[in-house]
């Protein structure tokens, strides 16, 4: 054979900074079938590069050796949870800049439904998963997709794994919702958990039972959930609240569907929300303020997350390194009519 082989393979990142510009424009230049074309000049100036670093070879090679495909498999952990729109309307905004197309499913909270996703993403070659839906149980198959594929996580990260993650400021979001409460005059709460195998719920419940024992609450933690859902909040919410409230004047939920689940079980137990029981919830969903009382929540910019996900994910392809990185969304308060002083006993 005649010719010489690269000393090493050449990345996309490697064209782009030859280059000087985004990984994202080198990518389009260098596909002629991208719906987002570059200028001339800026498509024949990276396609010289890539020509000049020997990253055409690789391209093709690459493409016929795993089929090069330009989508990225993304599994939620619930599609009918309004809090997942805009993580993945992020996501796919940024990796439709780049021509690449994400390929979405969910798991519903099951860690077999997980893997029969992914085996299935990864059988139709996409070039990177973006994880949303991972719980405590799933480190050793994360990691071994990630072996094979750059993994980012969204939402929920795997701690002391290795694996890249895009989350929220869990600790603060709860921080912040215990000293609301405690601002509110209220001395009782109770605590309506998600799965505690997930680190989202687990950083939320830790950070909201420490705040309450600092500002000097008592808080009793209700479930834990097996999943973040409004049926399975009411259920123990209503049990929670068989015997009556006691001294409790305020609920803090995991989540806005759980929080609708809770104001639903003290609506049928005879009590007021918040006149009897103020009610917080987490992720303040779009229809949050549209509820029967508006619900007090803690913000999470779903919309941020999943774009930086996917641009983490495009960069990944590319070649970058993001071995352990942890990038956190911070946490806001939004005050609604679900959360009041409690009344005078």
């Amino acid at each position: 054979m005649s010719g010489e082989q690269p000393r090493r393979s050449v990345t996309l990142r490697d064209v782009a900074a030859a280059a000087n510009v985004h990984v994202a424009t080198a990518s389009r230049a260098l596909d002629p079938e991208s719906p987002h074309p570059v200028s001339a000049g800026t498509r024949a100036r990276v396609q010289q590069v890539a020509e000049s670093l020997g990253y055409r070879s690789h391209l093709v090679a690459r493409g016929l050796r795993r089929g090069f495909s330009s989508t990225v498999g993304v599994v939620a952990a619930d599609l009918a949870n309004p809090f997942t729109a805009p993580v993945l309307r992020g996501l796919e905004n940024s990796l439709e800049e780049a021509g690449y197309m994400a390929l979405v499913t969910e798991s519903r909270e099951d860690s077999a439904l997980l893997e029969k996703a992914v085996n299935h993403l990864l059988a139709r070659q996409v070039d990177a998963l973006v994880l949303a839906a991972v719980r405590a149980g799933d480190r050793d198959l994360v990691l071994e997709w990630a072996e094979r594929v750059p993994v980012i996580l969204a939402v929920r990260q795997l701690p002391g794994s290795g694996i890249p993650a895009v989350t929220h400021d869990d600790r603060t979001g709860a921080h912040l919702a215990a000293e609301h409460l405690a601002g509110l005059g209220h001395h009782h709460i109770l605590e309506v958990a998600g799965p505690l195998d997930v680190q989202t719920f687990s950083d939320r419940h830790e950070s909201f039972v420490l705040a309450a024992r600092e500002l000097g609450l008592t808080s009793t933690t209700v479930g834990p959930a097996t999943v973040p859902t409004f049926e399975e909040a009411s259920q123990l919410m209503a049990g929670a609240l068989a015997d009556g409230p006691g001294r409790a004047t305020a609920v803090f939920a995991h989540n806005d569907f759980m929080a609708m689940g809770a104001v639903r079980a003290i609506r049928e137990a005879g009590l007021d929300c918040p006149g009897d029981l103020s009610v917080i919830g987490y992720n303040d969903v779009a229809m949050a303020e549209c509820l029967d009382p508006p619900l007090t929540t803690v913000r999470l910019e779903g919309y941020d997350m999943g774009r930086l996900a996917g641009t983490m994910a495009l960069e990944a392809i590319g070649g970058t390194s993001f071995e352990g990185a942890l990038s956190q969304t911070p946490a806001t308060l939004v005050v609604r009519a679900s959360t009041a002083p409690p009344r005078a006993t």
